[in-house]
């Protein structure tokens, strides 16, 4: 009975952290948690029903207490779920129901991996994914920028490799690419836009070589990796681009990103008692100094300074309960984006954490991806039928 007391005060809890993101460690305890919102649903559900079956046989204050707090769980897990489902239904994306109780999805080995240009005497990659079912035509091309806060992660991390291979096998030819990281002495700010745009330049002269056509690049990144992929589109876009390799930087037909850094500065700000300093640490990476001190380096990354009205179509998908990346930052770009008249959405996912698409058939992972495939479709040209 003891364990069972426990369970239900850990789902109790979690469920408290997932209604009040707020509170300190809990919040981001639920927040996490809900990554995995169906298999809490069916844990509460089970602890309910054996705290009352075992209430039913015999009272006790433990008995009780199991039932109410399994009871409270359930009711709470099954709100937040249905609070992520009507953000599905909002957008029309129909939900794989039984694959949100995946915990890991396939990943398939990159068909090509080869060098793109260089850095510091070393060579930077790229690996690509070809389209799983070619149509008549050459497939358009996806482009992924990784997340890790400038510092850590590389374009074979096991969430953006299982993103790369779920695009090609939507029928897009699927690139992720490696960018200089930063560290104490080593701070990249000004290195990763030109290396990511000599990957497009890269990819714009051999992508006919794997089935893609470089007249459909579209690109997509996550936390950081967001960041950069906002600011490679929107400056390409406004001409204020070059490949660190020389050659010509393909415009982007649209750009779709999960939790980004929107705001570098909110990022350095980041009120969390937990991950703040995390995420501190992280700016100052990958600028060498705080928003006082080096304000204009915060200035040239953030993507707002570099809007114009030839920008390409913005879809931004983030958890409501970031405590890492302060939802903030693209509630603050959107707004600048409506300024200029570029088509843009920002989707915020209930109870979402940073990081919330590790749950590979998650509601939030499934609706990025098909929010992600209808902008692409709306905003340039999707792929062929095969």
């Amino acid at each position: 009975m003891g364990v069972l007391v426990g369970v239900a005060v850990l789902l109790a809890l979690l469920v408290a952290g997932m209604l009040a993101p707020g509170i300190p460690v809990l919040g981001i305890a639920g927040a996490s948690a809900s990554v995995f919102l169906a298999w809490l649903v069916v844990l509460a559900a089970v602890v309910t029903v054996l705290a009352a079956v075992m209430l039913m046989r015999r009272g006790s204050v433990a008995r009780v207490a199991a039932t109410v707090l399994g009871l409270a769980a359930l009711g709470g897990v099954v709100f937040v779920g249905w609070q992520q489902l009507s953000v599905a239904r909002e957008h029309a994306v129909a939900l794989d129901v039984g694959a949100l109780f995946a915990v890991a999805g396939p990943v398939a080995e990159p068909g090509t991996s080869t060098s793109y240009g260089e850095h510091e005497g070393g060579s930077l990659e790229l690996s690509m994914w070809e389209p799983v079912a070619g149509g008549a035509t050459p497939a358009p091309v996806v482009v992924l920028v990784h997340a890790g806060g400038s510092v850590s992660q590389d374009w074979l991390q096991p969430t953006i490799a299982t993103h790369a291979a779920w695009f090609a096998e939507q029928g897009y030819l699927a690139v992720s690419l490696e960018y200089p990281l930063s560290a104490d002495e080593h701070h990249q700010w000004d290195v990763v836009e030109p290396q990511v745009a000599c990957a497009l330049t890269w990819v714009e002269q051999h992508a006919g070589e794997h089935g893609g056509d470089p007249g459909r690049v579209f690109l997509v990144g996550d936390s950081v990796g967001g960041n950069v992929a906002l600011q490679v589109a929107y400056r390409a876009a406004a001409g204020e681009l070059e490949s660190s390799c020389g050659g010509n930087v393909p415009a982007v037909d649209a750009v779709s990103t999960l939790y980004p850094v929107a705001s570098p500065a909110d990022f350095y700000a980041n009120p969390d008692p937990m991950l703040g300093r995390i995420a501190r640490d992280m700016a100052i990476a990958y600028t060498g100094g705080t928003p006082e001190g080096v304000p204009e380096r915060y200035t040239e990354i953030t993507p707002a300074e570099h809007l114009t009205a030839t920008a390409p179509a913005t879809l931004m998908v983030t958890g409501a309960a970031d405590h890492l990346v302060p939802p903030s930052g693209a509630s603050g770009l959107a707004e600048a984006l409506g300024a200029v008249d570029v088509p843009h959405e920002l989707v915020l996912v209930p109870a979402g954490e940073h990081g919330f698409d590790r749950a590979p058939s998650g509601v939030g992972t499934q609706v990025w991806r098909e929010l992600t495939l209808q902008w692409f479709e709306q905003h340039g040209r999707a792929p062929a039928a095969p």
